[in-house]
């Protein structure tokens, strides 16, 4: 008995002295393995912390920025939401001058569409900016509207009567609060429609350009900065000019930041739409002048017309002889006209030539046709000679217009 037992202890003490040698070696070789695999990195971190902090608001903080603004074709948003513009393309103006230039749409009761877009960052976050905002103005020195009717009883510059009015004159139209877009939304506008396609239309505050804002570390790629845009329209009566357009920024603190100021041209159109294709003058008296009126109900075919351009218009007239043709190198017919009402500005004029050809010149009407304005065209004829024994004579009328000074400001 005594044998087995030092045996079996024998035994035992043996499988100890394996179990501790398997873990020792166990150890080392886990020891060598993390050597391998961690060892560069625990050889190089000399300071693995990295340090943290911060500085109270106290209620002021930081300005915001605006880094750039324009203004282009529109409209771009349905409510609040950018859909990249999709009948007029991102980014567009009607003109390569540098800035923003837009058509006006020469259609009674039309609107010309266009839209106010910024960059505006926070150095204390964009999360800090409680809101982007675009004030519009008129231009300076034009006038909209009479000042009083007293004033404006002979209404026209061409035969030294001041016309003064008010209204327009650089005044504040409205502010429009701006949408931000999307990070994607913006990026692809400002730094791939915009600066590929129309690089002249911003204006940049000072020390940032293209190459700032797109950069692929820059703050529009880093969400630190944002494009907001607005639709914005002016209607077919609103005058020709530069209009001024304002951008700031406000931080949840109230601080303004600093205003960024550009202009946008509403480009010049002289035109105006008639209700009449012919004036019949009837039987017509020798030495006789015979008149013809219209009236102020466009659309019934007596002769009025309405200026559809956004600036002011004198109309101009032209007419062949009608066949009455020529006695001693003298007209045998003579013509006047005007625009309105007032018996001052009849106006009279020859033929420009004889029936068949076209005119070379024209004669120009009183009164202005104001902005918007609708008025009736008066004329009369006055045949001083048969030339043969004809009843009836027919001949040809030309309408045409030029633009006229807008209103004078006052103060």
């Amino acid at each position: 008995m005594f044998a087995k037992l030092k045996k079996y202890n024998f035994s035992f003490v043996n499988n100890q002295k394996i179990k501790f040698m398997k873990k020792i070696i166990a150890t080392f070789l886990s020891l060598a393995l993390l050597t391998m695999i961690a060892g560069p990195s625990l050889t190089v971190a000399v300071s693995p912390n990295v340090n943290t902090g911060l500085t109270r608001g106290s209620g002021g903080g930081d300005i915001p920025v605006i880094k750039a603004k324009w203004e282009m074709k529109g409209p771009c948003l349905n409510g609040a939401d950018y859909i990249a513009c999709p009948s007029v393309g991102e980014g567009n103006d009607d003109e390569v001058s540098a800035g923003a230039q837009f058509d006006a749409p020469g259609v009674w009761g039309a609107n010309m569409n266009y839209t106010v877009c910024a960059i505006a960052t926070d150095p204390d976050g964009v999360a800090d900016l409680a809101g982007v905002y675009a004030d519009i103005y008129y231009p300076e020195g034009k006038a909209i509207h009479d000042r009083t009717p007293s004033t404006d009883v002979h209404r026209d510059t061409a035969r030294g009567t001041q016309d003064i009015g008010v209204e327009g004159c650089g005044e504040f139209i409205e502010e429009n609060t701006l949408h931000q877009l999307t990070k994607a939304e913006g990026y692809h506008l400002f730094c791939e429609e915009i600066r590929d396609n129309n690089y002249n239309l911003p204006v940049f505050s000072e020390y940032y350009d293209y190459d700032e804002i797109c950069a692929p570390d820059g703050e529009l790629m880093k969400e630190e900065a944002y494009v907001y845009c607005s639709d914005k329209d002016l209607i077919w009566e609103d005058p020709a000019g530069d209009y001024k357009v304002n951008v700031f920024a406000q931080d949840n603190a109230s601080n303004n930041s600093v205003t960024l100021t550009n202009y946008f041209e509403y480009m010049p159109f002289t035109g105006f739409e008639k209700d009449f294709s012919s004036v019949s003058y009837g039987q017509v008296m020798l030495n006789t002048h015979k008149k013809i009126s219209g009236d102020l109900t466009f659309g019934n075919g007596i002769p009025s017309i309405r200026n559809v351009g956004n600036t002011r218009l004198w109309m101009k007239v032209a007419q062949d002889d009608m066949g009455l043709g020529q006695s001693s190198g003298i007209w045998n017919v003579q013509y006047d006209g005007r625009v309105g009402n007032n018996e001052s500005d009849w106006t009279n004029y020859d033929p420009f030539g004889y029936k068949g050809t076209t005119p070379g010149s024209y004669t120009q009407l009183e009164d202005i046709v104001d902005l918007s304005e609708l008025e009736e065209m008066d004329f009369s004829i006055l045949v001083k000679k048969w030339p043969d024994v004809n009843t009836s004579y027919i001949g040809t009328m030309w309408l045409s217009a030029t633009s006229a000074p807008f209103r004078n400001c006052v103060d």
